[in-house]
Formats: C-alpha cells, sequence, structure tokens
C-alpha cells in the first residue's frame, strides 16, 4: 500500500505531464486523475470579466458595462439674453430726470446753487460747484456747443447754449424770447449753429454741466429780449431784472434741490 508522500507525488506528476500536453490531441494523454483536476483548477488564472457591446468600446461605454459610469453631462443653458438698451437710446436726451419748476412757473436751472452776481451784470449768475444745467422753459437750440463767449482765459470753461424758447415770457412791454447759458463744463448734446436740424428740449430738460470763469465756479444765465440776441446794452435783462422772472430771488438764495 503506497504511503500519503508517495500518493502526492503520483499526483503531482500527472499534472505535470497534463501541463506538458497542454498543446496536444485529447488523445495524446489519458484523462487526469481527479486530484490533478483539482491540481490544475488551482493553477489556471481567474476567469476576466466580459462585458457585452463592441469589441472596442469607448471608455465611457466600459463604464457603463462595469457600473462606474460617470454622469451625463446636463444638456447646455440656452445663453442668457442681453439686458435692453438704457439711456438716450430708448428715451433720448429727455429720458433723465427733469428740475421742477419754480412758483414762478419757470424750471430750476440749476439746482443747488446759489442766486449771485452783481446788479448791472448782462444776466444772472448762480454760483456752485459743477452742477447739472436745465432749461428753464422749452424751446429749440439754436446753438449748444464751445464758445459764443468772452471768457476764455486758462481755466475757464468756454462752452455755451443757447435756446430760443417755444413761447416767448412777457417783460413789461417787451417779450423774452432766447435763454442764453455760458461757462458750461459739459454739454448733454451738441448743436452747431446753423445746423439742421435743430433739436427740441422741453422744460427742465438737461441742457449740460456747470463750469468756472474768471476763477469762480457758476453759471451764467442771460434772457434775451424781442429777438436781438446781439447781447448789446437794452437786448438783455440785468441780474436784478432777471431775479424777478425767476420770482423775486434774493442775492444769497439757494435754489432747490431739484
Amino acid at each position: 500500500m503506497r504511503s500519503p508522500a508517495r500518493r502526492t507525488l503520483s499526483v503531482l506528476a500527472g499534472a505535470a505531464v497534463a501541463l506538458a500536453c497542454a498543446g496536444c490531441s485529447v488523445a495524446a494523454a489519458p484523462p487526469p486523475a481527479r486530484g490533478a483536476e483539482l491540481a490544475l483548477a488551482q493553477l489556471r488564472p481567474a476567469p476576466q470579466p466580459r462585458f457585452a457591446g463592441p469589441l472596442f468600446a469607448t471608455d465611457a461605454e466600459t463604464d457603463r458595462a462595469s457600473g462606474h459610469a460617470e454622469p451625463e453631462p446636463a444638456a447646455p443653458r440656452p445663453p442668457e439674453p442681453d439686458p435692453p438698451a438704457s439711456g438716450p437710446e430708448q428715451g433720448g436726451a429727455d429720458a433723465e430726470p427733469r428740475s421742477l419748476a419754480l412758483p414762478s412757473g419757470l424750471h430750476n436751472p440749476m439746482p443747488g446753487g446759489f442766486v449771485a452776481g452783481y446788479g448791472v451784470d448782462t444776466g444772472l449768475d448762480i454760483a456752485g460747484s459743477p452742477r447739472p444745467v436745465y432749461a428753464i422753459a422749452a424751446g429749440t437750440l439754436d446753438y449748444a456747443e464751445p464758445g459764443h463767449t468772452r471768457w476764455t482765459g486758462p481755466g475757464d470753461d468756454d462752452k455755451a447754449v443757447r435756446l430760443e424758447l417755444d413761447a416767448p415770457i412777457p417783460y413789461a412791454d417787451r417779450r423774452i424770447t432766447h435763454v442764453w447759458y455760458a461757462h458750461l463744463s459739459a454739454l448733454r448734446r451738441v448743436q452747431r449753429e446753423g445746423d439742421l436740424p435743430r433739436a427740441h428740449v422741453a422744460a427742465g430738460e438737461r441742457l449740460g454741466t456747470s463750469g468756472r470763469a474768471n476763477g469762480s465756479p457758476h453759471l451764467h444765465l442771460g434772457l434775451l429780449l424781442d429777438g436781438d440776441t446781439s447781447q448789446r446794452w437794452g437786448s438783455y435783462l440785468t441780474d436784478e431784472q432777471v431775479r424777478q422772472v425767476l420770482g423775486g430771488l434774493r442775492r444769497g438764495t439757494r435754489l432747490p434741490e431739484r
């Protein structure tokens, strides 16, 4: 009777013979014993998982088959619509808030400014750091451009506006037909003298920004009479007369903030 050691050696020998003849025909070697089959099973590599699908699967397909697929990317969102345009393109210059009317019925020419000037000036000076300037009444622009002033020294702002009123303002036995704004540092719109068409502005509509002249920050407001825009003596109202037209304003009065 064989010993256990001899029996083990016999099994291993049979397994070796089976491995040596792996490429031979089935009839080349007798079927291995039960112990040889167990030894061969231990020596074979473990079978790899097989995935259904095409022979050359993509990474995504392989991931889906193995249960490790990445989440599908979200569908692209449609682009956000551009915000609507704003400013003068939609509502023109008149889209900006207007100044309010003074008790006289004329609109505030420079909100927050101080009534200044002197008695025989060619109009009313309204003092203050650069502030918005507005039309005191509705009219058509003769011009809104640099020039039309004698104050052209260093540091002087030379932009000016002249407005022909839609409805002249009675004054004694005369009529105020034009309003002149001088020493502006910026213009809301540009109107070259003589260019057509001439722009129309509403009462209280912004014309520009005040500036400086003769070293002083202020707006000069002139009221011209009977269609005469030469600004010769007698063709305009003086400082005191302009204050009367605006509602009897006293020198040093601060205009409302609107």
